[in-house]
């Protein structure tokens, strides 16, 4: 379909989402000779995508905060678009109404095997099926073959950063740690639809960082993570953390960029490290690895196999235990299992001399 020009991305919600259709970006880009306008709706989605040499135009307008009259009259005024993208996942009527109401000749995006009627996804004109065994980041690679463009590369997820940025987060994290091993670590997730269900014991996290007097644990969050973030601080034996609070996700960026790893539950910040190449231990209870693992870096994936798990699907339905066992899969994680995947993965890039 080389005749089509113009391409409308439309919004995903999480800064994880947005960072995997980056290499369905670059594909479409390099594959047809058009111009790609991609909309957010939050301003670290937008952070994320901010300088991305395969968007020709990147427009952020927070509809949450806008109302529905106000967003309506924004969609009115936007350009007339040959395609527009609903990437993966995007299992809520409100993307499918987005997208109906630009007007674009073909609207792009899956069918879902849950709530697929009744998030009304028959308003895209030109659709494929969810495929369960496929990563999200080959998920969207496959809608780019609905436009004729065939696909040899997976890519790996980018966010770019300039070279002022990288250096200002490397002068950072040698003013904050002296010592050779610097770990980040996430102890949060989103509150978005109960996903807070989806974060390992915050006592767990402090056992780990105590039994590790020689690195130093960088802990990134806002205020969503506050709490737990200030629980490890307070109580870390040895002053081996550093607490990043509240920066934007570009200066998060930096720092991480300086990581020998990253320990996160599965959530954006997961998402972000793999993007700047930096190894990820990806603690994972009620979601599906196969789905969102670290994408392109190396990484480990450490779960409990309970018959339950994984249960997430996407949907607009809040994250819940359907097995009333309280999310064990995730409290049953020992603290050994994290720190066998850490060392797994240190020894890759350094040679480590603890314990």
């Amino acid at each position: 379909m080389k005749h089509l020009k113009k391409f409308l991305i439309l919004p995903l919600y999480g800064i994880g989402d947005t960072l995997m259709t980056t290499p369905a970006i670059e594909v479409l880009k390099k594959s047809i000779d058009c111009r790609i306008v991609n909309l957010c709706m939050f301003k670290s989605t937008y952070e994320v995508l901010k300088n991305n040499p395969f968007i020709d135009e990147l427009i952020y307008f927070p509809f949450l905060e806008k109302g529905v009259l106000n967003s309506l009259k924004f969609i009115f005024s936007l350009e007339k678009f040959d395609c527009s993208i609903n990437f993966y996942p995007s299992n809520r009527k409100q993307y499918n109404i987005l997208s109906f109401l630009t007007g674009a000749k073909i609207r792009l995006g899956h069918r879902y095997f849950k709530r697929d009627l009744m998030e009304l996804n028959f308003l895209k004109n030109k659709t494929l099926k969810e495929d369960p065994n496929l990563h999200n980041v080959e998920e969207n690679l496959r809608l780019l073959e609905l436009l004729g463009i065939r696909i040899t590369d997976t890519g790996k997820m980018k966010i770019y950063l300039k070279k002022e940025e990288i250096e200002q987060g490397k002068i950072l994290v040698k003013s904050m740690s002296e010592k050779d091993i610097k770990v980040g670590v996430h102890t949060g997730t989103s509150s978005f639809k109960g996903h807070r269900q989806k974060r390992w014991p915050v006592d767990k996290f402090l056992i780990l960082i105590n039994n590790l007097p020689e690195i130093d644990f960088f802990l990134f969050g806002t205020d969503e993570e506050k709490t737990e973030n200030d629980f490890i601080l307070n109580n870390a034996k040895y002053r081996n953390v550093i607490v990043i609070q509240n920066n934007s996700i570009r200066e998060v960026a930096s720092i991480i960029s300086h990581m020998n790893a990253f320990i996160s539950n599965d959530s954006g910040l997961m998402h972000l490290a793999a993007s700047l190449g930096v190894p990820v231990v990806a603690i994972f209870g009620p979601t599906n690895p196969a789905w969102v693992s670290p994408w392109g870096v190396k990484h480990k994936i450490v779960r409990t196999e309970l018959p339950c798990t994984p249960c997430f699907y996407y949907s607009p339905k809040p994250l819940k235990c359907n097995s009333n066992l309280d999310f064990q899969c995730l409290k049953d994680i020992e603290v050994n299992m994290v720190k066998d995947a850490l060392f797994e993965l240190l020894k890759y890039c350094i040679k480590i001399f603890i314990l």
